[in-house]
């Protein structure tokens, strides 16, 4: 059986993907990671960074967004999401990015203080923490709402469905971003031609959403 003849039928789990950008030499580029050839969800694929919901993006740290959850509501544009889920989604979206690439999206950030944020979480101190523990606000603000993926029942690339709100954000001044080592292997900066050329090639493999 082929795999994209086979139906998944579990609901798709809330996820959110950052296209963070920054201003190249040739024009703008894009962000791309490497995820590791063993990892069950695009394997050694190049991917924007992201990953799926967690509670705790709807807790404690809310209170920690520059954004009033009603206003994150509105421009999400989803009627059928509550204020709270809306405004977890957007803060998903900042600790993936985090968690991933090392980006922290946070008002009066600095490098070293994103490396002592990144070594804090290797230790085992989770988002919400770490970003209490330094007082930091995170900038919601800048994440701006894209588009939005919803796997089908019969996918072509993984065996599990992602409800994906995808958002664009521009690389914070004077951060770096460093693959993980763990989920991530590979960071590149590239522009989106480019990308799209390393495919053609089949130099790289990319999901639908990332094409």
């Amino acid at each position: 059986m082929e795999l994209n003849d086979i139906e998944v039928t579990t609901p798709p789990r809330p996820a959110a993907t950052v296209v963070l950008l920054r201003d190249g030499e040739d024009g703008p580029e894009v962000l791309l990671i490497k995820r590791h050839g063993l990892s069950d969800v695009l394997g050694g694929a190049y991917v924007f960074p992201g990953g799926k919901l967690d509670e705790a993006d709807r807790g404690e740290i809310l209170a920690r967004v520059d954004t009033p959850a009603e206003r994150l509501h509105a421009a999400l544009g989803e009627p059928a999401l509550d204020p709270v889920g809306a405004a977890a989604l957007f803060v998903a979206a900042a600790r993936e990015t985090f968690e991933e690439c090392g980006i922290l999206l946070a008002h009066g950030i600095d490098a070293p203080t994103a490396e002592r944020a990144t070594g804090r979480a290797r230790e085992g101190l989770g988002f919400a923490d770490l970003v209490g523990e330094l007082d930091l606000q995170l900038r919601i603000s800048s994440l701006v709402p894209w588009t939005r993926w919803i796997t089908p029942r019969v996918p072509s690339v993984m065996r599990k469905r992602f409800d994906t709100r995808f958002f664009l954000a521009q690389l914070p001044e004077g951060l770096e971003a460093k693959h993980d080592e763990h989920e991530a292997t590979e960071t590149v900066w590239l522009r989106p031609r480019e990308a799209l050329e390393r495919y053609w090639r089949r130099d790289i493999e990319m999901a639908p959403p990332q094409i």
